[in-house]
């Protein structure tokens, strides 16, 4: 893998990634660091701005489906294909203590606002409840029909919901481990749900090619949101709750605004399934992983810049023509918002530092 500077054009470092899919990614609560998990079994840690690997976390056995950061950024869960559910020392890369009783695959693990619990979901139907820093089971509750996919806490710790294979989504006291409602609308597999930053909504992605927000009190449907035609994986509120992200089987990340209920942006450069996307915690980046085995940060998401690309490759900024895009790399840029790539064959990054500004190709090109 190959980390360039988007500005200068200088390669910064050159590193070894995952061999297999990224199923999982995370920001750090601080943004600078990233957490993600692999078909190859391992959870790695990297920089965020520089794409440098700073530790691998070794110890499963199978897929690790899924990972997280603790509140504090001292910690990272994991949950595997092998059972079992792990807590990591970021810093050290140590393990801590593996949480068993699960008996399929874990595809969903999540910490609680306070760093006190996890919640843990899996191909067994259940959902359960850990003490973070002992490991003791603290509950398990029981209802999903089939595998529990995604399982996520309320900001207020008071909440769990659950998404699941049987096409429902479930959202429970966190204490008692008592069904408060169940949300039914989706016709496929629920992938990722997840709470808004203010509590007062859910969304979800599903294989039914939707996502869907709720309102997290009364379980009402407040949208659905319309234009994609592929199965939806991952989702991600921005921590404003204004935006939401998800990643598609069509190899896509689509960035909707919840408020107006219309598509804001398509980033496009991964060439095989998205299986996972979040925020960085201010909201300018988003990480992506997929089973082309990067992960990329998408980065200076200005939303409201006003360029675009126009048939003729042209990109153009207030009606201006900025710089010419070769057709022959036309689908290989596709979004200027793609800063940093880790890959297992290697990355690149055009810079436009040594652009010419004009109208004509010819007076601007320099063989």
């Amino acid at each position: 893998m190959r980390v360039w500077d988007a500005k200068t054009g200088e390669q910064l470092n050159e590193l070894q990634g995952h061999a297999k899919a990224v199923s999982s990614v995370a920001f750090s609560p601080d943004g600078n660091q990233i957490v993600s998990g692999s078909f190859d079994k391992s959870v790695r840690v990297w920089d965020a701005k520089m794409g440098e690997q700073l530790r691998e976390l070794q110890g499963h056995t199978n897929v690790v489906w899924l990972v997280a950061f603790s509140p504090d950024g001292d910690r990272i869960v994991s949950g595997s294909w092998d059972t079992s559910v792990r807590v990591w020392d970021v810093k050290t890369g140590e393990q801590l203590r593996e949480l068993a009783g699960h008996t399929n695959h874990v595809e969903a693990v999540a910490f609680s606002p306070d760093g006190n619990q996890i919640v843990s979901g899996s191909f067994d139907r259940s959902v359960r409840v850990w003490d973070a820093k002992t490991g003791e089971q603290l509950n398990e509750f029981q209802g999903h029909a089939s595998a529990v996919s995604s399982v996520a806490f309320s900001p207020d710790g008071n909440l769990i919901v659950s998404g699941s294979w049987d096409k429902s989504i479930r959202v429970w006291d966190a204490k008692t481990g008592e069904q408060m409602r169940e949300l039914q609308g989706h016709t496929k597999d629920v992938e990722s749900v997840e709470f808004s930053t203010d509590g007062g909504r859910i969304v979800s992605g599903s294989k039914d090619n939707s996502v869907r927000v709720w309102d997290a009190k009364t379980g009402e449907q407040l949208r659905e949101l319309q234009g994609h035609t592929d199965e939806v994986n991952s989702v991600a509120f921005s921590p404003d709750g204004n935006r939401i992200v998800f990643g598609c089987t069509d190899n896509t990340l689509r960035i909707w605004d919840e408020r107006m209920d219309e598509q804001l942006m398509v980033l496009q450069g991964h060439t095989d399934t998205v299986l996972s996307v979040a925020f960085s915690p201010d909201g300018d980046r988003i990480v992506s992983g997929s089973l082309d085995q990067s992960v990329r940060v998408w980065a200076n998401l200005d939303l409201d810049a006003p360029w675009a690309m126009g048939e003729d490759g042209w990109i153009l900024s207030d009606a201006e023509r900025v710089v010419w895009v070769p057709s022959s790399i036309r689908n290989i840029l596709l979004c200027l918002h793609n800063t940093l790539i880790i890959s297992r064959d290697g990355s690149a990054t055009i810079s436009f530092h040594q652009c010419k500004l004009g109208t004509s190709w010819h007076g601007c090109y320099t063989p």
